[in-house]
């Protein structure tokens, strides 16, 4: 509207200045003609290929937007994240709740159980000092940890009531069942793979809920960052 307001307006003063100008009885015809074509019409010409330009512009610009995303809605889910490298969607290592080995190892575990910065989470991390990741604890984990424990302590005529379990307890703990369940559950790509990458590493492993980012995706390497199954959910959608 305000394109078509500007036009009627430079139209309208053009041909009211030419028809002034041509009437005009004290310059010639020709004088008249020449200020015309040299002035006016360049003027108008002017503002004709301006608004031109915007519009084709932007029609063309939509246009484009619109093809791109056609094409994308298009993309199956694996197609649409193997486009995604993880170091642009990864959660980043200042964003990832975690424990420190060495300063909570003797935090009792209903302890750890009420941090309120993991109320949302049922996975715990573990990591060393240098942010290399050791372990990854489900919170089924703690409470079959302390369950198995319990029993022990009964059979070894010990009131478990009076007995504090540590981090260090459950890590230390000679059980097979739990040993493996703190040493799988995750995996490693590297910084440079895609989320189709991280996809596969859990689809081949076991319970596997979280692929940590590391440089050249060792696991002996800091982490620089994490996905989890449900990003990888949420960028799969089309």
């Amino acid at each position: 509207m305000i394109a078509v307001l500007i036009t009627a307006l430079v139209v309208g003063i053009t041909v009211f200045i030419a028809i002034y100008i041509l009437l005009s009885p004290n310059k010639s015809g020709d004088i008249n003609l020449s200020f015309i074509g040299q002035t006016l019409l360049p003027l108008w010409g002017t503002w004709i290929g301006t608004v031109l330009a915007y519009y084709f512009g932007k029609a063309n610009f939509e246009a484009a937007s619109k093809s791109y995303q056609d094409v994308i809605k298009t993309l199956t889910p694996e197609e649409k994240i193997d486009k995604l490298l993880v170091k642009d969607v990864m959660l980043t290592l200042n964003k990832i709740e975690y424990l420190d080995y060495e300063v909570e190892k003797p935090i009792p575990i209903n302890d750890i159980l009420g941090y309120p910065r993991f109320k949302e989470y049922n996975r715990y991390a573990v990591f060393d000092k240098n942010k290399v990741i050791k372990y990854m604890i489900h919170r089924s984990t703690f409470f079959e940890f302390i369950y198995l424990k319990y029993t022990d302590f009964k059979n070894e005529g010990k009131n478990p009531d009076n007995e504090i379990l540590t981090l260090d307890d459950l890590l230390t703990y000679n059980n097979e069942k739990i040993k493996n369940m703190l040493s799988r559950g995750f995996g490693f790509v590297s910084i440079n793979a895609t989320l189709l990458d991280a996809k596969r590493v859990i689809d081949s492993i076991d319970e596997c809920k979280d692929v940590f980012i590391t440089e050249n995706g060792k696991s002996t390497e800091p982490v620089l960052g994490l996905i989890t199954n449900s990003l990888i959910f949420e960028k799969a959608k089309v």
